[in-house]
């Protein structure tokens, strides 16, 4: 078989195939001699068949169409690694009629990644932002810290409730069926209920806010279709319920036997709780100084880098993130997309312009650093791999031998996790090697400011930028596909 590159523009190189007359034939004797081996016919033994026998049983164009895929395999396979071409689409084949005693050509037509020229990195300078922990910071934590291991307690007063309130109740549920029947589903529970918790129904505060210890109230509303407990999903919910009493949350002070105590042990004087805290967070504001280094160098070398994006590539990661916030919008609201944009009120358009932008960044953040790895040779090591394999299965809480099993019998599954190891070390290597330029934090005016601003506009789904380096959730439109790379089609040289 001889091949030849009949065209290459952009990213889209045409290869023909050419398979000689003996080729043929040998490849339609090897077809016969397999179907042979695999026939059961009645009279002869696997592999005896006579070939008249093959061809009246399966008909020369069967014989063809298995002959015709073995050739089509030999020819994509021997383009890909001949040009060593690196795939990002499953390529487009259109072969000739096949015949025996004849020759046979096929043309394929590859989309391929693109070729990216990237910048020299000690040209580039990136912005390392200096975050530093504070003692207000501490108290703010500990604060936290504190709170959460707060008792909530009886408040012996005689008021009316308020929206802020905490306070005991007893209830007995019970759902309505279609014909309006009311089945039983809890009874005389007592708990305790925070009116001021932000995801609230607001059936129970409107039935609560006002009432009295010893006072009275009833109250309904729908169950979501789509409820974990399915006896109650999509049913209306009846509640009577009693106030027994006001309560207050309690939190307890700071002394050396608080802090022995939520620390079980580890930390035996309020100094050494401090400075634990603050040790921690000198460490996180490290890492995020660190983090944002990163970040701004990948912003700055997909800036200063050439390369024409795919169109097919930006279709298949836009259609990816619409999917994923499609999902998320169902799962956080129960609503459709449709109505998600009739209750926010959002602009498909704009809202499709976005996705779109937020999808090229990513696919030309994606190849960027794909060819920064290719250039520095960065590969991912088989005890990386595990490594990485074992901390996942330790966060899920799966057993690490299970998981691993699991992630070698998914050939997709373990290429993308390489695939992301190798991308957070080009990561690193290409943050050791950018001129860097320190900043200075943020004032708190300034970032109350911006996240006031922030609150003021309307949510929507949100896209991963370019030039985050926190891992995705779903794979880019190029990680769908595990093929190796090439730039421009080239002979091997086979002398």
């Amino acid at each position: 078989m001889k091949t030849e590159v009949l065209s290459q523009e952009k990213n889209i190189v045409v290869v023909k195939a050419d398979f000689e007359t003996e080729e043929v034939n040998k490849a339609v004797a090897k077809t016969i001699k397999t179907l042979s081996m695999k026939a059961n016919i009645k009279g002869f033994r696997k592999g005896h068949v006579p070939r008249k026998t093959i061809e009246l049983y399966f008909g020369m164009q069967g014989i063809y169409g298995e002959t015709l895929e073995n050739l089509l395999q030999e020819a994509i396979e021997k383009m890909v690694e001949e040009y060593d071409l690196d795939l990002i689409a499953e390529p487009d084949v259109k072969p000739g009629e096949l015949e025996e005693g004849k020759p046979f050509t096929v043309e394929a037509t590859f989309e391929v990644t693109p070729e990216v020229t990237l910048p020299e990195l000690d040209k580039i300078t990136a912005e390392k932002t200096i975050y530093t922990a504070t003692e207000d910071m501490v108290k703010e934590n500990i604060d936290r810290i504190l709170e959460a291991h707060s008792d909530i307690v009886p408040l012996y007063e005689e008021r009316t409730l308020k929206e802020d309130d905490y306070v005991s109740v007893q209830y007995t549920s019970s759902r309505e069926e279609e014909d309006g029947t009311l089945v039983p589903v809890e009874k005389d529970v007592k708990t305790e209920i925070f009116l001021g918790e932000p995801n609230m129904r607001p059936q129970i505060k409107e039935a609560l806010v006002g009432k009295k210890p010893g006072d009275k109230a009833t109250f309904q509303f729908p169950i979501e279709s789509d409820f974990e407990n399915k006896d109650l999903a999509g049913k209306n919910m009846h509640y009577e319920i009693e106030v027994l009493g006001l309560m207050e949350k309690k939190i307890p002070e700071l002394t050396d036997g608080t802090v022995e105590e939520i620390t079980n042990g580890r930390h035996k004087t309020v100094e050494e709780f401090k400075a634990n805290v603050m040790e921690q967070l000198q460490a996180s504001a490290q890492r995020e100084s660190d983090e944002s280094l990163r970040n701004s160098a990948v912003m700055k070398l997909v800036e200063a880098s050439e390369v024409e994006v795919p169109e097919s590539l930006v279709a298949r990661q836009k259609e990816a993130m619409r999917q994923e916030q499609e999902q998320y919008i169902k799962r956080d609201s129960g609503l459709s997309m449709e109505e998600f944009f009739e209750k926010s009120g959002m602009d498909k358009e704009s809202y499709d312009a976005e996705l779109e932008s937020s999808a090229r960044e990513i696919v030309k953040r994606s190849l960027v650093l794909e060819a920064l790895a290719n250039r520095q040779d960065i590969q991912t090591m088989p005890e990386e791999l595990n490594a990485e394999i074992r901390r996942m299965a330790m966060a899920s809480r799966v057993e690490p031998d299970k998981f691993q099993k699991f992630v070698y019998s998914d050939r997709d599954r373990m290429y993308e996790i390489a695939a992301k190891i190798r991308n957070r070390k080009a990561i690193d290597y290409l943050a050791g090697e950018v001129k860097v330029e320190e900043v200075a934090e943020s004032k708190p005016e300034t970032a109350q400011s911006e996240k006031e601003e922030k609150e003021a506009k309307p949510k929507k789904p949100r896209a991963k930028k370019e030039g985050e380096t926190k891992e995705p959730k779903e794979k880019t439109a190029k990680e769908q596909k595990t093929p190796k790379a090439s730039k421009e089609p080239k002979k091997k040289d086979t002398k």
